[in-house]
C-alpha cells in the first residue's frame, strides 16, 4: 500500500524537516508501505508554497493511505492535505498511533525472517509457495495474537478479510498436523516470547 507522508514543514529548518521526513519513509518502508516523501517532490526551496502544495497533492492522489506526523497540526499544508484524504476516503494513520500500536509489527517481521529468511517484502506477494505461505500465516496470526484488527493486519499483507479468516482458522491446523510448520511456529513464539520478556 502506498502511503503519503503529511506533516509541518513551513516555518521549519530545512535539514530538520528532510530528516524528520526520512526517518518517517524508512519506518514506513521498514513496517511494509511504499512511503511516498513530499521532501522527494522534485522541487527546490526557490519554488512557490502553491508550487509545492499541488505537486504534493498530486503525489498524494497516488495513495491509499496518509501518515499524519505528529506535528501535522501545526501546518496549513498538511491540514490541506488532511482534508483531501478524507474527503477522498483514503485511509489516515496518525503517527503516535502507528508507532505505539505497531512496534510488535517489526518484533515479528524479525522474528519470521530469522526462522525463514524471508523477508516481509516476499511474503506479502500474491505468490502460493508453500514457505511463502506459511511466513503470511505466521504473521497474521501473530498480528491478531497481539491484537491488532484484522483490517489493519490486512493491509500490511494486500489481502481482504476473508483471507485474513482463512489464515487465522488453517494455523492450528498447521501446528496440529504439519511437523515442519510446528517447529517454525515454535521458533518464532520462542523468539517473540523472549522479545517480551526482556
Amino acid at each position: 500500500m502506498k502511503i503519503y507522508i503529511s506533516g509541518k514543514i513551513s516555518g521549519l529548518e530545512l535539514s530538520d524537516v528532510q530528516t524528520k521526513f526520512a526517518d518517517a519513509e524508512a519506518f514506513l518502508n521498514e513496517l511494509g508501505f511504499e512511503a511516498v516523501n513530499p521532501m522527494k517532490n522534485g522541487l527546490t526551496a526557490q519554488h512557490t508554497w502553491e508550487q509545492h502544495m499541488v505537486r504534493d497533492i498530486e503525489m498524494l492522489f497516488s495513495c491509499e493511505a496518509i501518515y499524519m506526523m505528529d506535528n501535522w497540526v501545526a501546518s496549513t499544508g498538511a491540514s490541506i492535505e488532511y482534508d483531501i484524504a478524507m474527503r477522498m476516503k483514503k485511509d489516515v494513520w496518525f503517527e503516535s498511533n502507528v508507532v505505539k500500536s505497531h512496534s510488535c509489527v517489526m518484533e515479528i517481521q524479525n522474528a519470521i525472517h530469522e526462522v525463514t529468511g524471508l523477508r516481509f517484502q516476499e511474503y506479502t506477494t500474491k505468490s502460493r509457495k508453500r514457505n511463502v505461505f506459511f511466513a503470511r500465516m505466521l504473521f497474521v496470526y501473530h498480528c491478531r495474537r497481539n491484537r491488532l484488527k484484522l483490517v489493519e493486519i490486512a493491509k500490511y499483507v494486500n489481502r481482504d478479510h476473508t483471507s485474513m479468516l482463512h489464515l487465522l482458522n488453517k494455523y492450528n491446523d498447521e501446528v496440529r498436523y504439519n511437523p515442519n510448520f510446528r517447529v517454525m511456529a515454535q521458533k518464532i513464539d520462542n523468539i517473540l516470547n523472549k522479545t517480551n520478556n526482556e
